[in-house]
């Protein structure tokens, strides 16, 4: 089967190529560019789940359940005499346990241990983890709206997530009171470059109309001499149909190719203005590739909790995942590191002020 690349980019001969066809091919190596990392993406993102979900979640699985034995054994701690904690030690230890409760519910979709986790934290801090976190969201939303501007209402907000989701909500409901408002006024000349762009855009559609009525006029499914060819032609059709809808420039012309209704100089041909209606539609079409590209990059970041900044590339993904299983196994053994050695009760308090005293000073390194 030909392909648009066995006619496409316009070659070079004896004759320098015009700016319209330099720009032509420039537009193509991108194009062929943007699919290729799109499709590499596609691999690479299925390999990093596939990995992710055989090794690194059972490790994740296996972490929290030695934080949630960590937080019941601190818990215990307070209540053994051998482990002889002094108030200050106590209050450190409740601190402790607090904060490793609000990691571990962030982690856990077990109910039954998020419960057990909610009622440690309301015993040992003297108020339910909730009323903390909408405080705390309360404080986000009086920030948010004093920096951008919103008025979020008096609506109290459950979470980071459905105050953002709130917010941008009403973003979109001021601009669309801003856009119709402008609709409103009386509408202000156009100037010499919209209209310019205006008609560009109309030139590039009607080129693409162009390309897939003579397409279809010559694959329709009427024209056919028999069962066999009638049902190729409804198959061509259909990727016509589906390329004009997507307005995919570049599957038009594979197919043109494909059924040869054109040849290999035919584009060489084209006049300079085709040419240029020809680059707006692929200039459409790499924009649409790349957005696409950037919201799966960042839907992947969100799905496993990774850094967007910057976001990753598809070679680096292998990477990524060895490095979280480092992180992940470097974790868990600090975990089972610390239960051991809070096990005994007459070592924990040592044990434990050893391990501030690190924390401390690591504190007061850190210049911010």
């Amino acid at each position: 089967m030909k392909t648009a690349r066995d006619l496409l980019p316009i070659a070079q001969g004896q004759q320098a190529l015009s700016p319209e066809q330099k720009r032509f091919n420039q537009l193509l190596a991108r194009i062929d560019k943007a699919r290729a990392e799109l499709q590499a993406w596609q691999d690479q993102a299925l390999h990093f789940a596939q990995g992710h979900a055989a090794r690194v979640r059972p490790l994740e699985a296996e972490l929290l359940d030695c934080q949630a034995a960590l937080i019941r054994r601190l818990d215990a701690l307070l209540h053994e005499r051998m482990a002889r904690l002094g108030k200050s030690d106590r209050r450190r230890v409740r601190e402790e346990i607090c904060d490793l409760i609000a990691g571990l519910l962030d982690a856990t979709a077990d109910d039954a241990l998020a419960d057990e986790m909610k009622a440690l934290f309301e015993r040992h801090a003297g108020h339910d983890l909730d009323s903390e976190n909408r405080e705390a969201v309360a404080a986000m939303k009086e920030m948010l709206e004093a920096m951008s501007g919103l008025d979020l209402g008096d609506q109290d907000f459950d979470s980071e997530e459905e105050l953002m989701q709130a917010a941008h909500r009403r973003m979109a409901e001021q601009n669309e009171q801003a856009e119709a408002a402008r609709a409103r006024r009386k509408p202000r000349r156009r100037s010499a470059a919209q209209s310019r762009r205006e008609q560009e855009q109309q030139e590039a559609t009607q080129s693409l109309r162009e390309v897939y009525r003579k397409l279809a006029a010559a694959i329709h499914p009427d024209r056919a001499d028999d069962d066999a060819d009638r049902e190729r032609r409804h198959a061509l059709m259909q990727r016509a149909n589906r390329a004009y809808e997507a307005q995919d420039l570049l599957a038009l012309l594979a197919l043109q190719l494909e059924i040869e209704q054109v040849d290999a100089d035919h584009l060489a041909r084209a006049s300079a203005e085709r040419l240029r209606a020809y680059t707006r539609l692929l200039n459409d079409q790499l924009r649409e590739i790349e957005s696409e590209l950037e919201g799966r990059r960042l839907a992947l970041c969100a799905e496993f909790d990774l850094d967007p900044l910057p976001l990753p590339r598809a070679g680096q993904l292998g990477a990524l995942l060895e490095r979280l299983l480092r992180e992940r196994r470097a974790d868990l053994a600090q975990a089972r590191r610390d239960l051991e050695q809070l096990a005994d009760a007459a070592r924990a308090r040592e044990t434990l002020r050893r391990r501030w005293r690190e924390v401390d000073r690591w504190d007061d390194e850190i210049p911010f």
